[in-house]
């Protein structure tokens, strides 16, 4: 390579760099993309086919507030050399006591920290607060007005020269280089019945991406998930060597001693485990596992879960007075819908099985009634008071509510039976919407707490035959919606909520991971409900005035008339 060519790519990625940190300069030249965003090299690989970026150390003569933005800038290009610049405007035990990644703090990108000084001297910072992530990759949205604030105590070293020598655990960044710098993933668990996966959201440094979700499933799920989830991972089982090597598209992981009393099908279990895992890093397509030094046996037939079971069951609506399936974008009457005329139909829910799953629906506010059909009348399966949408699960249990809640939500089959699912968490609050995932192994809730509205998550507790017994307790999380009134799910780990942020005059939808930035899409006046099939392009909406809208591009289109309360299955 020339001089001069390298120096003008390296004065490509300096520019490339100044955009988003401002500060940071090109450890030795190679060759760059042309395109796309600039991202952290990837530590899977080589080290000499990555790029090192590295911060200026502080400079002679600093003064406080400028060695504190300094830091601030050297911790950006932190996971590329382990905060050894970072370090540099550290003093004292600070040097060493300093833990990075205990957390990180996310600040928006239009937004310019503030500086000030305490009574004491120390350079304190505010900036409003996006989110954080914890030690374990657990990703949570700020409320709106929530801020960032953290201080700086500093000294002069035996030069003269101030540094910071106490500080918070954890790092302070903008959106725009956390998004450069950490990956969205999942460890998925396994639901009681070991038929289907249950993601556990993370977010990790790309750069330590495999190792970390190894490391996060051996830890095992997050508190709030473990009482409804199961892990063929043995107890005490750990990685023998720190890191998850990946050589022609192979990622190598070992393991302890421990992961040999495995029985051969909870090897097999371990594996999917594993597989699933890692499938979300880039250019691995194929693992091997050493445990105890050497390759961990597992069966030839390694099954084959799901992580969002789904149906292509067709759409129903109200319409007429009755029920009616969506078929080629036409409304086909159902037969012996004839007998709901006066019953007031609302809400109906549709199970997973395909063609003639069950059918549910609310007769009026206060009834769930199965729906009738040419060969039989509707069956009431439940009253009470202002009941909630209802919801199927794959189970086959129909859950619902009356708004009122006194702890215990109401689970019940097509055939009468009848269970009281406690959630005494819920006690006192009035509930407007809930959802149970198509993995059957998490509900989420929109409901009304001492005046404010807020969502929660919480994972189904269930018996050994999938009878609901409890939802333990719950983690929040759309913390920057102003309202919230319905909400599907869209995909394993994603909820659509028709609610307001930001002041919203009306409600729209808002994609709402369950540990990650939400967002918000187009207004369609008039939306009152919706579903959802698989992904973000399935999401359909229903206006008061009977206009059912479905996701067309980057907007909305209208699709039926003269239809009410859309439902897919779930």
């Amino acid at each position: 390579m020339s001089h001069s060519r390298s120096c003008r790519r390296g004065r490509l990625l300096r520019a490339l760099l100044v955009a988003l940190t401002a500060a940071v300069v090109l450890a030795g030249c190679v060759s760059l993309p042309r395109s796309g965003p600039v991202r952290a090299s990837d530590p899977e690989l080589p080290a000499s086919q990555g790029i090192g970026l590295f911060a200026r150390g502080p400079e002679a003569g600093a003064e406080p507030q400028e060695i504190v933005e300094g830091f601030l800038t050297a911790v950006q290009a932190g996971y590329s050399d382990d905060f050894l610049v970072a370090r540099e405007f550290l003093a004292g035990s600070a040097v060493q006591t300093w833990q990075p990644l205990e957390q990180v703090r996310i600040y928006s990108d239009s937004e310019t920290p503030r500086f000030s000084r305490s009574p004491e001297g120390a350079v304190q910072l505010s900036v409003g607060s996006l989110a954080s992530v914890d030690a374990e990759g657990r990703y949570s949205e700020s409320a709106p007005d929530t801020a960032v604030e953290t201080e700086f105590t500093l000294a002069r070293d035996p030069e003269g020269e101030w540094r910071i020598i106490e500080l918070d655990d954890g790092v302070v960044l903008p959106a725009a280089i956390f998004s450069s710098v950490y990956v969205s993933s999942a460890l998925y668990f396994l639901t009681p019945d070991l038929e289907a996966f249950v993601p556990d959201a993370r977010w990790y440094p790309q750069q330590t991406l495999a190792t970390s979700l190894v490391r996060g499933l051996l830890q095992g799920p997050s508190p709030w998930l473990a009482p409804g989830v199961v892990t063929m991972v043995p107890p005490g089982t750990r990685m023998t060597v720190e890191a998850v090597t990946v050589t022609d598209n192979v990622a190598r992981v070992d393991l302890s001693a421990e992961a040999v009393s495995a029985e051969p099908d909870e090897r097999a279990l371990l594996y999917a485990q594993l597989e699933r895992t890692l499938r979300g890093v880039s250019g691995v397509q194929d693992l091997e596992i050493i445990a105890a030094g050497a390759p961990f046996e597992v069966p030839e037939d390694v099954p084959a879960l799901q992580s969002y079971p789904y149906s292509a069951t067709n759409m129903v609506v109200v319409s007429g007075g009755g029920l009616a399936d969506v078929v080629g974008g036409e409304l086909v009457p159902r037969a012996g819908s004839e007998q709901l005329a006066g019953m007031d139909p609302r809400h109906p829910a549709v199970g997973y099985e395909g063609e003639g799953a069950a059918t549910v629906l609310l007769a009026g506010t206060d009834r769930l009634i199965t729906a009738p059909t040419a060969e039989s009348q509707p069956f009431q399966l439940y009253s009470g008071a202002n009941l909630v949408p209802p919801s199927v699960d794959r189970h086959g249990w129909v859950w619902t509510t009356p708004a009122a809640s006194d702890g215990r939500l109401v689970a019940v089959r097509t055939d009468g039976t009848q269970v009281a699912v406690e959630a005494p968490w819920l006690d006192g609050g009035t509930v407007r919407s809930l959802r149970i995932s198509r993995d059957g192994a998490r509900a989420v809730v929109v409901w009304e707490e001492a005046g404010s509205v807020v969502v929660d998550t919480a994972v189904v507790v269930r018996e050994t035959d999938g009878t609901p017994r409890g939802l333990a307790e719950p983690v929040r999380f759309a913390e920057r919606l102003d309202d919230a009134t319905q909400l599907a799910w869209v995909d394993e780990q994603t909820v659509a909520v028709l609610g307001t942020s930001e002041g919203d005059a009306a409600a729209t939808v808002h994609l709402v991971p369950l540990g990650g930035p939400s967002s918000r899409l187009p207004l369609v006046e008039g939306a009152v409900t919706l579903t959802a099939g698989r992904g973000d392009r399935s999401i359909v909406l229903g206006t008061a005035a009977g206009r059912v809208h479905e996701r067309n591009g980057a907007s909305w289109r209208p699709v039926l008339s003269d239809a009410y309360y859309p439902a897919l299955p779930g």
